[in-house]
């Protein structure tokens, strides 16, 4: 009979060590495949909300997540679609959210039953095969609605909808890849447990238990209820154990699983972390060009919130000020606003005249250049890739700058259209709150990104400085 003790030492010694290489190299790496993911499906879905193909699902400040889950999978009727699809997605990108911001990507976290629900979300679309004659009917439907757009003439939009989706088919084999590895590890220390906390003290007979496993799995699963309380009980693992210790076939068993766990020395190198430093901006970069959506419905908003109030202008005594200050300033920068800008750090307010036309102009013109950045193939996502390290950084501190003075004063044109138009017009204004609201988000993110990328160049500078080189 083999050294049952000596095998579970090493059994555990290989588990110790596979749950630190999880730790320092794989989560990290699941954490930032989900991220991709997470953007890659915002560029998806966003060109679809831009089509009017699915709308807002207005319930969507109303889900309360409190855990990863899947929206729903049960079937509808064709006339209920669009509605069930605009609410499915909408769900799908919370729960995206959810995870990104509050999961924690620890072995010790990511226990079997999270497991599970993240191989649900990642499952919930098989962006594999994303065709309209899908067997799943999440997956059949979204097709249908991409197939929309690439029947239409608009070609960015077609080609971001293309390379969204190549990005989520990778991004999901990468973190089903990694998922099964956390699941196998899970597998081994739950059957380790079992070794050193139930089998001691069962003695089985190595031939009747192969006879007799039926019983042999009853004893132990009485024993276990005993001293594991409340936790699941997986017969089908405790038959693996029994096999791997007891068949004729077991030091085959042993000594493969023991390979499998085995944790193969990592190689480092210098250029790998200086690559590492690029992607955080333009990982930065990403988050950015996701709002161009917001952006360009925000200022069409705007826009429209305008005609509404200006239409209201148009009486005599309105036309003649109008003429008289066309005559006295023909230099006139046209329709302007004054308003009340709010200091996100101070809360000071202070007013400001803006030209109305200019600024929806130049929140579309922003918009378009960052739907450009959407697509990795383009060739404006190509010169970031390719520039110099210092200028891609500041392309997104410029970026960013740019963005959160064009926010601020979406945010107090919003106010200003609510509190100037007459009471019987404003069930007919058009809210920017959810748009502010998904921008600042970006802003917060790319933000974190912009400062982590500074904390890395400072640490890599103050190693050099004092002679040791960064592995």
């Amino acid at each position: 009979m083999y050294d049952s003790q000596a095998f579970t030492k090493a059994l555990e010694e290989r588990l110790d060590a596979k749950r630190d290489n999880l730790d320092r190299v794989a989560l990290p790496k699941l954490k930032e495949d989900w991220k991709l993911f997470q953007t890659a499906f915002q560029g998806l879905y966003g060109v679809l909300d831009r089509k009017g193909i699915v709308h807002e699902d207005p319930y969507k400040y109303e889900l309360k997540i409190s855990e990863v889950t899947t929206p729903p999978e049960g079937p509808f009727s064709e006339s209920e679609k669009i509605d069930q699809m605009s609410m499915r997605l909408s769900q799908f990108e919370s729960y995206l959210d959810f995870l990104n911001n509050y999961y924690q990507f620890s072995v010790d976290f990511l226990s079997m039953g999270r497991i599970k629900r993240l191989l649900g979300l990642v499952k919930y679309f098989n962006f594999a095969q994303l065709t309209d004659t899908s067997n799943q009917l999440n997956t059949r439907c979204l097709a249908e609605l991409v197939n929309m757009v690439k029947r239409g003439s608009d070609q960015l939009s077609s080609g971001i909808i293309a390379e969204s989706i190549s990005q989520l088919d990778r991004a999901s084999r990468d973190i089903l890849g990694t998922l099964k590895e956390l699941a196998a590890y899970h597998r081994e220390r739950y059957k380790l447990e079992i070794r050193q906390l139930v089998l001691p003290g069962l003695a089985f007979d190595s031939t009747a238990v192969i006879t007799h496993r039926d019983e042999a799995v009853r004893q132990i699963k009485r024993k276990f209820a005993d001293v594991a309380g409340e936790r699941p009980f997986y017969p089908e693992l405790v038959e693996e154990i029994l096999m791997e210790d007891h068949s004729s076939d077991g030091e085959r068993l042993r000594d493969e699983l023991l390979k499998r766990l085995e944790v193969k020395e990592e190689k480092k190198t210098e250029k790998k972390a200086e690559k590492s430093y690029r992607a955080v901006i333009l990982e930065g970069i990403r988050l950015l060009a996701g709002v161009n959506y917001p952006l360009e419905d925000a200022a069409q908003k705007l826009a429209d919130n305008s005609t509404i109030l200006e239409s209201r202008k148009q009486g005599f005594f309105y036309k003649l000020k109008k003429a008289i200050r066309n005559v006295f300033a023909p230099d006139n920068k046209g329709l302007c606003y004054e308003v009340e800008i709010l200091d996100p750090v101070t809360g000071a307010r202070s007013a400001e005249e803006i030209d109305f036309g200019r600024f929806v102009e130049e929140c579309t013109r922003k918009a378009k250049q960052l739907a450009g950045l959407l697509q990795r193939s383009g060739p404006a996502w190509k010169r970031l890739e390719t520039a110099p390290e210092d200028q891609s950084y500041k392309f997104l501190e410029r970026n960013i700058e740019e963005l959160q003075r064009l926010v601020k004063r979406i945010g107090a044109l919003d106010e200003f259209f609510k509190e100037a138009v007459s009471p019987e017009d404003k069930p007919r204004l058009r809210g920017c709150k959810a748009e502010i609201t998904t921008i600042k988000g970006a802003l917060i993110k790319a933000n974190q990104k912009k400062h982590e990328y500074v904390a890395q160049k400072e640490e890599q500078e103050q190693l050099r400085r004092l002679g040791i080189r960064s592995e």
